[in-house]
């Protein structure tokens, strides 16, 4: 089988039939569709057995463990297509990307994954103006070349389905990291960057649907940003740096990265008592690197004096010379 769709359901029976027919305009002859549900309260789990009854090509798998990543992982164990696409249920795609990035990954073999761009949108492909910026053109890169881009600058980042991945790749550097809630995504794309051949198309593969009810949007809501990427970078970037060979740049984006989000952990936090043992709950997940005594010294002034200000001093000053210090 030559592509394998994976299609993570939390509460998403309103977009049930439209994610369906966004592949099938794709007008491709050999897929699967993989709807993985996990743990939804609405009738979304009717909706895909609707579709399952109808079309051979679509399976309802149940990840009863929480989280995009289990419940990705869980589609692409069972897909049997050489190449995986995850898609996300309330997003759109437009018409021929699947097709013209399967070309991509058939004309080079030695490519691991090619991506796309994305269109941010509250309304529908139907009612979204699409860029004229896209010229069709495939630029592949040796790693660790995007892998580093989008470790330095999210703002690079694109989401998921705007991959196409080849299913050996994999086994190759492993899948979704569950302990990771919030940027597992991200996570697994900066790896992917650091250690394959990507290439990029410079077209709009997806529109990504800006909605209030979404995963991501009710996280952002609940959590600082701080809070939120931390667990990717010891969960994930911080391992990777203490079992790979990585270049300079990636170890100062990450101890950088590390110690900002301490310094804005702590101001974000209310109570000495609190800030105080966040503070030795964030060392203690970093013991496996040195530490340079200004960071340490800081963070106490900021468990004691959590202002802003003083944050901008630690941010702007004392970790970029402490990033200095470590990367000679």
């Amino acid at each position: 089988m030559k592509l394998s769709v994976v299609i993570p359901v939390y509460n998403g029976a309103d977009f049930i039939q439209k994610s369906y027919n966004s592949i099938l305009n794709q007008e491709l002859e050999d897929f699967e569709i993989l709807y993985v549900d996990n743990n939804s309260v609405d009738t979304s789990v009717l909706e895909i057995n609707k579709i399952v009854s109808q079309d051979s090509r679509v399976q309802l798998l149940i990840q009863s463990k929480q989280g995009a990543a289990p419940a990705r992982n869980l589609g692409i164990v069972n897909a049997k297509g050489t190449y995986i696409y995850v898609f996300d249920v309330d997003d759109e795609i437009y018409p021929d990307a699947l097709k013209q990035m399967i070309n991509v990954l058939d004309g080079n073999k030695d490519v691991a994954a090619v991506f796309g761009k994305m269109v941010k949108s509250h309304l529908g492909i139907g009612q979204t103006t699409k860029p004229d910026d896209e010229t069709g053109t495939v630029v592949v890169k040796e790693f660790p070349y995007w892998g580093l881009l989008w470790f330095s600058s999210l703002k690079s980042v694109v989401g998921p389905p705007a991959f196409l991945y080849r299913k050996t790749v994999f086994d190759t550097i492993g899948m979704y990291n569950e302990s990771i809630k919030n940027n597992e995504d991200t996570a697994l794309d900066i790896k992917l960057g650091m250690t394959q051949q990507i290439a990029f198309i410079d077209r709009y593969v997806y529109l990504y649907f800006k909605h209030e009810d979404s995963t991501i949007q009710q996280s952002k809501r609940q959590m600082p940003r701080a809070f939120m990427i931390w667990p990717r970078l010891v969960k994930e970037h911080l391992p990777f740096y203490l079992t790979h060979e990585t270049p300079q740049k990636f170890k100062s984006l990450l101890f950088s990265q590390l110690f900002q989000s301490m310094g804005r952990q702590l101001v974000f936090t209310k109570g000495l008592g609190e800030r105080k043992r966040l503070k030795h709950q964030l060392l203690g997940e970093v013991k496996d690197i040195s530490i340079p005594f200004s960071i340490q010294l800081y963070l106490s002034i900021l468990v004691i004096l959590p202002s802003e200000p003083l944050r901008k001093v630690y941010g702007y000053h004392v970790v970029p010379n402490a990033v200095k210090q470590l990367t000679k």
